[in-house]
């Protein structure tokens, strides 16, 4: 190769590169369309514009796209432990919605993912969490047992108690051990007061189960230390549109939450739905369809605001 062709070569790598982390940054900042307009030139021979231009198909609830974007990327580089694991979630978003004929299928190429993932690295820590999920839903004859997800989550504790606390709750909510969820979280909150996680799982489990008031407390805790923290500004929002309680709290929180949202937290279009429901219960109708139409806009899958907005005619 020629002098100028290397100098070419090299230009055009550094220009690729500039124009993946410009895609990058637009995807934190939500920007989906700027995004992929960067991205989708660079995608059939780019891995990790491959990767990005999945994650704005997961974001959007187009797990097919998201499906072909993540097996270009893992085509394109296959040691990469991360990229396996995001093919694994969305053939799990594909197998959600599949025939009782295609489940099987799709559950098997989940599996075979995040075992390829976890083969790369074994210390990917949300690949191991993901399993635990696979153990816990999965019949036998796919690879699934409580057993085997008990045995995950003792890995993931071992390499990180943080990591482990969260990975038992998930066991022991599934097992319906109250004794045992109450322990998990108040270690999380009182180890890890940092994390937002230990006190929006606190709030989500409480919130579910006709213990709003306990939800709202553990909240208020988190907020008077973290007045901005989005994750707890939605979760807040969700408690109050699910208990009917500080509604006008609620409401606020989520008009907070959506215009700041988390890149890797609850997608707007749940905000939207949830904050649907607190101005209808505040008797704001037309308020809650505008914004079950938001939440439409945003993911139109999405069948909650889909029933509450048919509810409203």
């Amino acid at each position: 190769m020629t002098l100028a062709a290397l100098i070419l070569a090299a230009a055009t790598s550094v220009s690729a590169q500039t124009a993946v982390e410009r895609g990058k940054t637009l995807i934190d900042a939500r920007k989906y369309a700027e995004a992929r307009a960067i991205l989708e030139p660079l995608g059939k021979s780019d891995a990790q514009a491959a990767f990005y231009l999945g994650q704005i198909a997961m974001q959007q609830n187009d797990a097919g796209k998201a499906v072909d974007w993540f097996e270009k990327a893992v085509d394109l580089n296959p040691r990469s432990s991360v990229y396996y694991d995001w093919l694994g979630r969305a053939y799990g978003d594909q197998a959600q919605r599949a025939s009782k004929l295609k489940l099987p299928f799709l559950a098997n190429k989940v599996k075979s993912a995040w075992d390829k993932s976890l083969a790369l690295d074994p210390d990917n820590l949300d690949t191991r969490q993901d399993l635990i999920v696979y153990y816990l839903q999965a019949p036998g004859f796919l690879g699934g047992g409580k057993d085997k997800a008990r045995a995950m989550a003792q890995e993931v504790a071992r390499r990180n108690p943080y990591r482990g606390a969260a990975s038992w709750f998930r066991i022991c909510n599934d097992a319906k051990d109250q004794p045992c969820i109450e322990r998990q979280l108040n270690f999380l909150i009182a180890n890890y007061p940092d994390s937002a996680y230990g006190y929006t799982a606190s709030a989500l489990y409480y919130s579910t189960n006709n213990q709003a008031e306990k939800a709202f407390a553990i909240l208020d805790q988190r907020l008077k230390a973290r007045p901005n923290d989005p994750a707890a500004l939605y979760a807040y929002g969700r408690a109050a549109s699910v208990s009917g309680l500080n509604l006008d709290r609620g409401r606020d929180a989520l008009t907070r939450y959506i215009s700041a949202p988390i890149p890797t937290g609850p997608p707007v279009s749940r905000a939207h739905y949830h904050l649907g429901l607190i101005l209808e219960k505040k008797g704001d109708k037309a308020g809650a369809r505008s914004e079950y139409q938001a939440a439409l806009r945003i993911d139109p899958g999405l069948a909650d605001a889909k029933k509450a907005l048919d509810g409203l005619r």
